[in-house]
């Protein structure tokens, strides 16, 4: 993805490879992605950029603001109306649009990206894509009439797959005003935290209006067939291997089980999900990075990104914990 990294650097976007790279790598992995910290930190911009990249129109991608007041799946997917015969009311936020759009079109990729995804409680309008994600038995329920009913033109069947082509893409602001994610929610995506470095905040201010988003526009559309395709098909560890060529399916077992022993210390052990997750996450992280990749990189950015989000509680209770994290970090070189 050195493609993205150059585009988006000359359109004013100064994120750092690394951050390009893991992002890539996590929505590969799982279509559910969280982009968290101080809010104006470029989160939505990383999102959108990407987005637009990758995109041949604005028909593959959707931001929507979530409300403080959402408590259930219709400000995502709408509902039946009642005072109208076989008539279905749209959210006017443009989401099920996309995901009906995708659905038709399976090989081209879209984005739903979800702003400010925590100013209400994620289960609450979210649950039954939470599900969807984990079951292919499981469907978005949309009403109850087997015939379908009709927004207008578009016709809305009474169930709906979660398309394998919708990638997800939630922000998330960390303040007083919102809400912390449940472990479920957490266990279901990769969480990239965005720090401002002091080289990016000097280049900022040398130009704060130099960001061209539509210099972004299609960009990338040559690599988006194949980043669904990759998004959908499985991983082979046995292709996980270091500079040297050695296999790093028993490393990465051994270091699994020491994490999986020290969170377990504080009831905060991850599950077959999880594992599986970054097994596959570090075989696409190898391949995005070619010939220069660190086996330590990829496991920093999977301890990162889905194990310390889980950590909650008192400086007593966690700090045993962070200093054999912190141990096994040093020892990681």
């Amino acid at each position: 993805m050195t493609a993205f990294h150059d585009d988006s650097n000359d359109a004013g976007l100064a994120f750092s490879r690394n951050t390009n790279k893991r992002l890539t790598a996590s929505l590969i992995t799982k279509r559910f992605t969280i982009l968290t910290g101080l809010a104006g930190s470029g989160k939505t911009k990383l999102a959108e950029a990407f987005s637009i990249w990758l995109s041949e129109s604005e028909e593959q991608y959707q931001i929507v603001a979530v409300g403080a007041d959402w408590t259930s799946n219709e400000n995502l997917l709408g509902y039946a109306d009642a005072l109208r015969e076989g008539a279905y009311q749209m959210p006017v936020n443009g989401a099920l649009e996309l995901i009906l759009r995708a659905s038709a079109n399976l090989g081209k990729p879209y984005f739903l990206i979800l702003d400010e995804m925590n100013l209400s409680h994620v289960e609450r309008y979210f649950a039954d894509f939470l599900s969807a994600m984990e079951s292919k038995n499981s469907k978005l329920r949309l009403h109850g009439v087997c015939a379908g009913l009709k927004a207008g033109p578009t016709f809305v069947p009474h169930e709906l797959e979660l398309p394998n082509n919708l990638f997800i893409i939630g922000t998330v602001n960390v303040d007083e005003t919102t809400y912390m994610f449940s472990p479920k929610v957490l266990d279901r995506a990769n969480v990239i935290e965005f720090r401002a470095t002091s080289d990016q905040m000097d280049a900022f201010l040398d130009d704060p209006a130099n960001i061209h988003l539509e210099a972004l526009s299609a960009q990338g559309a040559g690599f988006a067939q194949a980043f669904v395709q990759r998004a959908n098909a499985e991983t082979d560890m046995a292709t996980l291997t270091d500079a040297a060529g050695n296999a790093c399916g028993p490393r990465l077992k051994q270091d699994l089980l020491v994490l999986f022993t020290t969170l377990a210390g504080i009831g905060a052990e991850f599950g077959f999900r999880s594992a599986k997750e970054i097994a596959r996450f570090m075989v696409i992280h190898q391949q995005l990075s070619g010939p220069g990749w660190l086996y330590t990189d990829a496991l920093d950015a999977q301890v990162l990104q889905k194990l310390m989000p889980k950590l909650h509680g008192s400086a007593r209770k966690l700090d045993d914990v962070l200093k054999t994290l912190d141990a096994f970090a040093e020892a990681k070189g």
